[in-house]
Formats: C-alpha cells, sequence, structure tokens
C-alpha cells in the first residue's frame, strides 16, 4: 500500500472514531439538543486536526443529528416532537420491508445477540433507567439491518434511526414502554422461529405507539 492510501486509511479510522464519539455523546446526553459545537474545541478534546473533525460533523449532519448555519453556528440538533413522529413513521415502513426479507433467514449468532438486547432492555425497564432504555432499545433493533443484502434499505433505515432516537430522548412524556418491550418480544420470537408472521405482529404493535406531542 503506497503512502497516500496509508494516509487515507489513517484519517478515515479518526474520523468514524470522532463520529461515534459525538454521536454517543449525543445519545447519552452528554451533549444536548440546541448545543453550540467548535470543531477547535472537539479537535483539542479528541487531539486530532480539525478535518478530520469536520468530516466527522458533516456525516453527523447529513444523518440530521447535527445541524448548522454557515459563519453562524453549529450545534446539535433540535427534533421536535412532531419531527419524531414524521421520522418514526419512515423508520416503521423502512422495518417492514426489512423483517420481510431478513427474518426466514437471521444467523444464529445475531439471534443470541437480540436475545441479551431484549434481556437489558426488560432490566432497564423494571428500574425505569430512561438512557439505559433507549440504549437497549437503539440496539435491539440496529441488530437486523446488518442481516440485509439490500445496501439501500440499510442505509435508509440508519439515516432515520438516529433522529427517531435523539427526539425520543426529548419528549414531554415516555411512549409507551410495556408496549415497546411487548413489541421486542414478539420479533424476537419471530427470529426464532422464522416466523414473518410473528415479526408482522410486532410491526402492528409498533405502529399503534403513539409519539407524545407538546
Amino acid at each position: 500500500m503506497v503512502d497516500g492510501e496509508d494516509d487515507k486509511l489513517a484519517t478515515s479510522k479518526v474520523v468514524t472514531t470522532v463520529f461515534e464519539q459525538i454521536l454517543a455523546a449525543v445519545h447519552e446526553g452528554t451533549l444536548l439538543p440546541g448545543e453550540r459545537i467548535s470543531d477547535a474545541a472537539l479537535a483539542t478534546q479528541f487531539g486530532v486536526s480539525r478535518t478530520p473533525v469536520r468530516e466527522a460533523l458533516q456525516r453527523l449532519r447529513e444523518i440530521g443529528i447535527i445541524e448548522a448555519s454557515p459563519s453562524r453556528f453549529t450545534r446539535v440538533a433540535v427534533v421536535t416532537p412532531e419531527q419524531t413522529a414524521q421520522a418514526y413513521v419512515v423508520w416503521l415502513a423502512l422495518y417492514r420491508a426489512l423483517i420481510e426479507e431478513v427474518v426466514p433467514h437471521v444467523a444464529e449468532g445475531t439471534l443470541e445477540v437480540l436475545e441479551e438486547d431484549h434481556a437489558q432492555y426488560l432490566i432497564a425497564l423494571t428500574r425505569l433507567e430512561v438512557q439505559q432504555i433507549a440504549t437497549a432499545n437503539f440496539l435491539f433493533f440496529s441488530r437486523l439491518p446488518a442481516e440485509s443484502a439490500n445496501l439501500a434499505l440499510q442505509r435508509a433505515i440508519v439515516s432515520v434511526v438516529h433522529i427517531v432516537r435523539l427526539g425520543s430522548l426529548h419528549l414531554p412524556e415516555y411512549i409507551d414502554l410495556e408496549a415497546l418491550g411487548r413489541a421486542q418480544g414478539l420479533l424476537l420470537e419471530g427470529v426464532r422461529l422464522r416466523d414473518v408472521q410473528f415479526a408482522r405482529d410486532a410491526m402492528k404493535l409498533l405502529a399503534q405507539i403513539q409519539v407524545p406531542q407538546e
């Protein structure tokens, strides 16, 4: 591999690391909606140049986590309950297409991870630990897209799921967390049995969950 390719690979890894750390900070509530972001400050924090930070921020803009106005501000996106509800409708439509493709042949390793995610969700639910609930739910529903051979579908789901998650963390009231847990259980049973009908029932239950509005 030539030096130029080595440099590009190294830069790409740095960008990915910065991207993932900023995204994690947003979902953990360390960075809050509307909070201003400085690429210079982030570069200092991560010990890197401003170039990979700017590229990471651009990627976050592309999935709607960061919003910016030229020469004015770069900040964590403010996702309204209405926007969350709209993104949720899109996610449901995409996930319905996903389960039709992947549920009949999900790998055993993925099933085991789904079972662990669901168990963690139920534990967090009994303790009403909101961040842990959100994380376990996000992880649970993030496993199946990787089973798809449809890269366009994968990208579309990723592009909307982070908006749903960010918006869900800042709703005026909790969504029906019990129903969400039951939907996970139905989907998990569908994967265990390779039975799409269970998965369809899970999606019907998810569609009944209302996103609280202001």
